[in-house]
């Protein structure tokens, strides 16, 4: 296989594992892996960490341009997966990035790579996904466009693309972001949700754990859209004790069995499937605001949403703190 991949990694040789034995299957000509570094005083990171290393060196056994960046400090998962995708296209024009935690059926490589050429001169297509969720079917192809990408587990992009990822966001503000993703169909709950999650980022960057939703965001201010494939193409492993974000074991997305998409089937044209983004937001990102529970959390939409408007912070009533815990 002649298109470059990137492996991000840290301290999970179990499921590094993994990926590295579909990876061997493959057997990419150009394999990039960046590691992040233990965390200061964690031994146990430091022998995990060693363990990943180790397994890098014998299992990648196929000839090929192996480029490490090992990190010497834990850099977070926000920007460690940031800076590993920028070295990576500090090298190579286009690319498929796997984290350690996604396991990809072996025809996820073909697809990513005819899509990378089909559409490599085409701006407004910005990323190429892997998962697919709703276990439905959109539009008349192998695939659909969307404005998200999905989890990025698995997945593919350009340089082009990436360039206009910013991690801190500081130039972009509530009002931008509302207004670009007007243009894309979404309504109020959805606008607020990515609002809110915006405010969490200049912030704090969600805790310095976040660069996947900066990227969406960098998407979403230049118009584009990515591409999710109509099966799943990736099955992510990692969830349970030990993971950042995907903790849960029982969470409707984790092992996600995985089928066969090729031959690729090309859409009939380059709209976004709406329906599909508005599936996937209920589904992934906020059911807590859609059906029952979202009529029994309708108050608080409201409450909110006349604090934002009056610019008010803090309760509505004003007195003693134990009024006001109360």
């Amino acid at each position: 296989m002649t298109t470059p991949v990137l492996l991000i990694t840290f301290n999970r040789p179990d499921l590094t594992r993994q990926v590295l034995e579909v990876l061997r299957k493959s057997r990419p000509q150009r394999l990039f892996v960046f590691q992040d570094g233990a965390r200061s005083g964690n031994d146990a990171d430091r022998q995990l960490c060693g363990e990943v290393r180790h397994l890098v060196e014998r299992m990648v056994d196929w000839p090929c341009q192996l480029e490490r960046y090992y990190s010497e400090v834990n850099l977070g998962c926000g920007p460690g997966p940031a800076s590993a995708i920028s070295w990576f296209f500090d090298h190579v024009d286009e690319g498929i990035i796997l984290e350690d935690d996604a396991v990809p059926h072996e025809e996820f490589f073909e697809y990513a790579t005819e899509l990378l050429e089909r559409y490599r001169d085409d701006d407004s297509v910005m990323a190429i996904g892997s998962m697919q969720l709703e276990g439905k079917h959109y539009g008349d192809g192998s695939y659909y466009f969307s404005k998200m990408n999905h989890t990025l587990c698995a997945w593919a992009t350009w340089r082009r693309a990436w360039q206009h990822f910013d991690i801190g966001l500081k130039d972009f503000s509530r009002r931008d972001l509302s207004r670009v993703l007007r243009r894309y169909g979404a309504r109020l709950r959805e606008r607020e949700y990515w609002c809110a999650r915006l405010d969490e980022i200049h912030k704090d960057g969600l805790h310095n754990s976040s660069w996947d939703q900066q990227f969406w965001m960098s998407i979403w201010r230049r118009g584009g859209k990515g591409i999710i494939p109509n099966v799943n193409l990736c099955s992510n492993v990692g969830f349970g004790a030990g993971a950042t974000h995907t903790w849960k074991k029982k969470s409707p997305v984790a092992r996600q069995k995985t089928y066969s998409i090729m031959p690729l089937v090309h859409p009939s044209d380059c709209k976004i499937q709406r329906r599909a983004d508005y599936d996937f937001q209920r589904t992934y990102f906020d059911p807590g605001n859609y059906g029952r529970l979202g009529v029994r959390h309708l108050p608080y939409r409201i409450n909110r949403r006349l604090k934002r408007l009056l610019h008010h912070e803090g309760p509505w009533l004003r007195g003693s703190k134990k009024k006001e815990v109360g």
